[in-house]
């Protein structure tokens, strides 16, 4: 119960709707940042249209200023559904964002590409590749060598990576952090759109009957299902609320609703058509530098 406690406040402490939408892709290659050289973006932008008319696979590389106080991972996440990126049936889509000011980057793939591109590989690409040269303020040659490399591993050629990103074994409490806030997300994406709030107080019951079955202990399965029926109905209650002020208002929702708003994606200028309506698979890494 304290370590489900512990959980609850550390994520009723991330920002909200910290997210922002930097604009409209205007190609494969949207340096809102204002990092990468005019020679090296027309290059990469060329070899990422050809890119996509050889394999149909979308790769979009992306920098910002800043992230807004979001955390790069889930700011990749939306910013990949926003834009599309990938091909709808697919879900072939990369995505390369770099934030300057807040030094962090991260590899967003989505779910047809994960097989071929490994989040290990992506962690080697970032560590080996981006990083380097980021930290010599080369950000077009840190790209630029990320692109060629996530270019060949989806094209099955042999790329490294890094199997032991702690240097130990054991959990991968990453992994946990993601997968928890992703099911607080789901979550209230459901239960905000319900009718009635009771339905989180059931889901809450049913975990805490879960967690005393694992437990094994009488007052430790007694004190899950009512602290977490509690939690429950509390946290479906904020959530409904939260939504239909959202929905009535017009403004973006909050980031464990999901996110996005309810005006839906805008389409793109000039000669770029857009991408093709894919989405994340979550699958990815991140740095710093």
């Amino acid at each position: 119960m304290k370590k489900i406690i512990i959980t609850i406040l550390f994520l009723a402490a991330l920002p909200v709707s910290a997210y922002y939408n930097p604009g409209s892709p205007s190609g494969f290659v949207n340096d809102f940042a204002g990092v990468i050289d005019g020679a090296v973006k027309q290059s990469l932008e060329q070899k990422l249209v050809a890119f996509e008319k050889e394999t149909s696979n979308e790769i979009s590389v992306v920098t910002v200023k800043n992230l807004g106080g979001d955390y790069i991972e889930n700011f990749a996440e939306k910013l990949f559904k926003d834009w599309g990126i990938g091909k709808k049936d697919n879900d072939n889509g990369a995505l390369v964002l770099v934030a300057v000011e807040d030094r962090k980057m991260r590899i967003e793939v989505g779910y047809g590409l994960e097989g071929a591109l490994t989040d290990a590989q992506s962690n080697w690409i970032i560590n080996n590749e981006m990083k380097p040269a980021f930290q010599a303020g080369k950000y077009g040659e840190g790209i630029s060598l990320a692109v060629d490399k996530i270019i060949g591993a989806t094209k099955g050629e042999y790329v490294a990576s890094d199997d032991n990103n702690n240097g130990a074994g054991g959990w991968n409490w990453e992994f946990i952090f993601w997968l928890v806030i992703g099911l607080f997300m789901w979550l209230g994406a459901i239960l905000g759109r319900s009718k009635s709030w009771w339905a989180g107080g059931v889901i809450g019951g049913a975990a805490g009957v879960i967690l005393g079955l694992i437990w094994g202990f009488l007052w430790l399965g007694v004190g899950s299902i009512i602290g977490l029926t509690t939690f429950g109905l509390l946290f479906d209650f904020i959530v409904s609320k939260k939504y239909n002020a959202a929905k009535a208002s017009g403004k973006n929702l909050p980031w464990f609703l999901g996110g996005g708003g309810f005006g839906g994606g805008g389409s793109s200028g000039g000669g770029f058509g857009g991408f093709g309506g894919g989405m994340s698979g979550g699958g990815g890494s991140s740095g710093s530098w």
